[in-house]
């Protein structure tokens, strides 16, 4: 169904905090000092894992780097939405 939406002229208006989530997501990427391409790397093996331990990936995989404040440490946060393969 939200496939659908994006199509629709009826979208939802921005909100302020769906304005605060791009915003957050812009500034972690750029705090993170990790590299564009680590990432898709990561992302494609977390896929490849998914495989591995019997799950079909079914949707988008999201990985978002997230900086904590006062130890500079970077806390990946990944979103795999998965199914359980059909045994034949």
């Amino acid at each position: 169904m939200a496939f659908l939406n994006m199509f629709s002229r009826d979208k939802d208006q921005p909100t302020a905090p769906t304005a605060d989530d791009r915003l957050s997501l812009v500034l972690s990427y750029q705090r993170s000092e990790i590299d564009e391409a680590k990432l898709k790397q990561f992302r494609i093996r977390l896929i490849e894992l998914c495989d591995d331990f019997g799950f079909d990936v079914v949707g988008q995989v999201e990985v978002r780097p997230q900086s904590r404040g006062g130890d500079r440490t970077t806390v990946l946060c990944a979103s795999i939405p998965v199914r359980v393969k059909q045994k034949n």
